[in-house]
């Protein structure tokens, strides 16, 4: 730990649990008090302190000696916000009497200066927000970027916060979250909730409803998972973003309006789940880091602001060893914030309970970790030289008080306080007399169950299985065998939750206690005969393993969380039938898929290469009529000509059946993750898995084996190939995930070159200075520059529509050009930077004037606008002289209005005269 932090942490380990009349008496610390406390020189102490003031994080109190205490102290001891102005002060007596400035609250901090990592990794992402928030005239709409758990709904908060900061949205201006996953495949729902809907607009419509558009006006409205919106969800947002308007369903006759700043997130690829006119209304795309790219610097901060969070929870101090916080940063890769979190929520709870009644503080140390940790950890031979580069953050105590000013994570104070619910149950069995070491052991239950009550199938923390004893972990596999031996069916992760954590729960009670009755026991016997038959097996492996008598009412328990589990799968689902040539070839992908996956509804339906067609068609019938569940079925097949039986089975079995060719083991188990956890229905599958998958197996099965190829035919020198080279590979990159080779041809020698190309690539157009006359599109180098030549190359590679707007941010020849231009001749501004803001203008241009402008068009105007900017900087701005032509007003005031954002952000205003130039231009085109 710094020097300056011993410092800090020490002043206020002193002052933060003090009172008003201890401050009074005392009025802080001095630096030699500090200095002995700390075995420091009074002079380094001294110099570390003025530091804080400045920073202010200490206040100075005036004297002899001159005296010191934290900011942090002094809000928690007087109950109020530090003005940030008063970082020296004459007599703390002064202060505390006066009334009238100790409950006057200053404007609090900017809510972005509170995120751990602003000015590192998050500055992008901050500046960012901060930029879209006050875009005139309301903001732009913005797109999170970033893994589940990374925290895009806290950062969407923070925005929400920051706009009030800022005064531009009221202190009582709404915050609305919806979660899109939710109506994920019912359209009407999802309007009748953004949008509200008027009394009988359909059945049910008793009363008027306002949506969540209407309920965010002047407010956020965070659209989370967005990219489980349909085509037809995103398009219903279209209008009311760009217009503001918008009617409830039902509605006829009355346009109702709205000012909403919407902020989506999403964990995918918005480029292969968002339509691109969806995209381009979101225009400020914001990536939140995964918790594994940030420093270590940063997790550690993150794992002490956990900390404080429980500390504050709790009431009471903790005290940190830093093998832990060291533990917890390198030895476990947590995916996310969320699972941190977690993790150290029950780590406190842990050391919560074991210290419940030795005063108002806890000690954390490396027994307070889950087995797998600590084990990992000791093991570790890096332990040492982590812990050493662990210490540059944290010293080795770290101390944390509870009741900090500052900012929690926005779910902190929603739903139950475990500790609260700890401290009442231990409180009602004192009362009863009941012994503390027998509390101990129905509190550590009640942890379990606690957090069991909190899960649900899509949301189990199986982090709470590494506090389960590694006998109890063992034994449940052994359970979880015999049971899918004498039940027939497989189970997932799901049983060695449940069973784990009942058995781990029951053998930390010393008491087993009865609390059925005789006359359920029997009705639980008689209504689950089977279950209750597997339970005494369990009986018999738990006795033999851990030699032990195990209870009859141990077994109906079991009998009772085995029906439960099997209760999980009861809804019906989308059947799956595999089906593949060959003795083995389905068997064997369906058999992946439950031992990864656990239980599906998922058949494999082998074909022997001698069976006949109509053979083949009856066992098609008989096995899809048997596995339907009344949600249809899915069929995956390995060659395309199955797909052709789909239209006669349909006719045959009266079942829902939608087919898809080219089955793999990958596509398998995305069928089966999205059957068994996603609740679509048989359209939305088959949607997103031949979205996923299919377009890529039918265009590798094209071409033979062989990659395609685009040839780049040049007449010029290797610099001129290698730039036509560098062009085409960046439209193909931006443009497919396929391979794509661009393979670069003299034209000299095209006559004895081409032939071997052709047998060795599946070559799919010919781009430069000469047409090679193959087979293929030919696109000349003038049309690539042009920009109708960058069309049709993205038009060849898939994926391109020229019946939408040709309006994109990622125009890859113009970027280049422009910057190999600029690159050249600007001495003062930044090429790259200048390149990014100019062509963000020339998109707003196109939109503001409703077309798409030719390459050569958008060269010109960015390279004159750049040298207009750059002429500022030398004072050598244009002058127009000629009179103000009529057709030039209305194009010089939008240049005006759409290039004032690079004015602005590049802190420099180009002349009236200049702008005039740039309308010219626009009006020459």
């Amino acid at each position: 730990m710094k020097r300056i932090d011993k410092v800090y942490q020490k002043l206020n380990e002193i002052w933060y649990t003090s009172d008003e009349t201890r401050l009074i008496q005392e009025k802080g610390s001095s630096a030699s008090e500090l200095a002995e406390l700390l075995a420091l020189s009074r002079a380094n102490v001294s110099s570390e302190l003025n530091k804080l003031v400045r920073d202010e994080m200490v206040v100075k109190i005036k004297g002899y000696p001159v005296r010191y205490i934290s900011v942090e102290a002094l809000e928690e001891i007087l109950h109020i916000q530090w003005p940030a102005s008063r970082n020296e002060i004459e007599n703390v007596d002064e202060f505390i009497v006066d009334n009238q400035l100790k409950f006057n609250h200053k404007k609090n901090r900017n809510p972005f200066d509170l995120l751990i990592g602003h000015k590192a990794s998050l500055k992008k992402a901050v500046s960012q927000a901060k930029a879209a928030v006050h875009y005139p005239p309301n903001g732009l709409h913005m797109l999170l970027l970033g893994p589940t758990g990374s925290g895009k709904t806290f950062f969407a908060n923070k925005i929400y916060q920051y706009g009030i900061y800022e005064q531009l949205f009221d202190v009582k201006a709404p915050f609305i979250s919806f979660n899109c996953a939710d109506y994920y495949n019912n359209p009407q729902l999802l309007m009748s909730q953004l949008f509200g809907y008027v009394k009988g607009a359909f059945t049910g419509a008793d009363e008027d409803h306002p949506g969540l558009v209407e309920q965010a006006n002047h407010g956020v409205l965070l659209l989370d998972e967005v990219h489980r919106l349909t085509p037809e969800g995103q398009e219903m947002l279209f209008y009311f973003i760009d217009n503001g308007h918008f009617n409830r369903m039902g509605e006829n006759g009355f346009q109702r309006e709205a000012e909403v700043l919407i902020v989506c997130a999403t964990t995918e690829d918005p480029n292969s789940n968002l339509l691109g006119t969806f995209q381009r209304r979101i225009p400020m795309t914001i990536e939140i880091p995964a918790l594994i790219h940030r420093s270590i610097e940063e997790r550690v901060d993150l794992i002490k602001f956990l900390f404080e969070n429980e500390a504050k929870r709790v009431k009471k101090t903790f005290y940190i060893d830093i093998d832990v916080i060291s533990a917890l940063v390198q030895g476990v890769n947590y995916g996310n914030v969320g699972q941190l979190k977690s993790q150290i929520q029950l780590v406190c709870a842990q050391a919560f309970l074991k210290q419940l009644h030795q005063g108002n503080e806890i000690k954390i140390t490396l027994q307070s970790l889950p087995e797998e940790v600590r084990n990992q950890w000791h093991s570790s031979s890096q332990n040492i030289k982590k812990s050493e580069e662990i210490s540059s953050y944290v010293d080795v105590t770290t101390v944390i008080y509870p009741n900090k000013l500052q900012e929690s994570l926005e779910e902190e104070n929603s739903g139950l306080n475990i500790y609260e619910v700890i401290e009442d149950k231990v409180n009602i069995l004192e009362k009863e007399g009941i012994s503390k070491k027998d509390i101990h052991q129905y509190i550590m239950t009640d942890l379990h169950l606690y957090v069991r009550n909190f899960v649900n199938k899509s949301t189990i923390d199986y982090n709470l299985l590494k506090f389960v004893e590694p006998k109890i972990s063992e034994l449940t596999l052994r359970l979880k065998n015999i049971a899918e031996a004498e039940m027939g069916v497989t189970f997932d992760n799901r049983f060695l939750y449940y069973i784990g954590m009942h058995l781990d729960a029951y053998f930390h009670r010393e008491t087993k206690d009865k609390l059925l009755s005789p006359f359920d026991i029997i009705e639980i016997k008689k209504e689950n005969a089977n279950e209750y038959q597997v339970a005494c097996l369990f009986k018999t492996e738990i006795e033999s393993s851990l030699e032990i008598s195990f209870p009859e009412i141990e077994v109906i328990y079991l009998t009772m969380l085995l029906v439960s589990i099997e209760t999980l799968d009861e809804k019906k689902k989308v059947s799956v039938l595999v089906v593949a040539h060959g003795n083995s070839t389905a068997t064997s992908m369906v058999q992946v898929a439950k031992d990864l996956l656990g239980d599906v509804p998922m058949t494999a339906l082998n074909m022997p290469l001698e069976v006949q067609p109509e053979e083949l068609f009856a066992k098609l019938v008989e096995t899809i009529k048997e596995m339907n569940q009344g949600r249809g079925v899915l069929m995956l097949v390995d060659m395309g000509s199955l797909a052709t039986f789909e239209e006669k089975l349909i006719k045959a079995t009266k079942v829902p059946i939608k087919t898809i060719p080219n089955v793999t083991t990958s596509m398998v188990l995305d069928v089966a993750r999205k059957t068994n956890y996603m609740d679509l229905d048989l359209n939305g599958i088959y949607h997103s898995v031949t979205k996923d998958f299919l377009s890529a197996m039918q265009l590798q099965g094209l071409t033979g084996g062989r990659d395609k190829a685009i040839l780049a035919v040049c007449t010029t020198g290797q610099g001129t190939a290698k730039k036509l080279e560098e062009m085409i590979t960046k439209v193909v990159d931006s443009q497919t995930d396929e391979t794509v080779r661009v393979v670069t041809v003299s034209s000299l020698k095209m006559k004895e070159d081409i032939p071997d190309l052709l047998e060795k690539y599946q070559v799919i157009a010919s781009v430069g200075t000469k047409n090679p006359k193959i087979d293929v599109p030919y696109i000349s180098l003038e049309n690539l520059v042009d920009g109708s030549g960058e069309r049709a190359l993205r038009q060849l590679l898939g994926q391109y529509d020229s019946n939408k707007e040709v309006i994109t941010k990622d125009n890859v020849i113009i970027r280049d050009l422009v910057q190999d231009t600029l690159n050249m001749y600007l001495v003062y501004l930044n090429p790259h930077h200048i390149t990014d803001l100019l062509m963000e203008w020339i998109d707003d241009l196109q939109i503001k004037l409703g077309r798409s402008f030719p390459n050569s068009l958008s060269l010109k105007l960015v390279v004159h606008t750049a040298f207009a900017f750059e002429r500022v900087l030398k004072q050598s701005s244009l002058d127009y002289d000629e009179p103000l032509r009529e057709e030039l007003v209305d194009l010089l005031a939008l240049v005006g209005e759409t290039i004032a954002p690079v004015e602005e952000k590049l802190d420099l205003n180009i002349s009236q005269d200049e702008k005039t130039f740039i309308a010219e231009v626009l009006l020459a085109d």
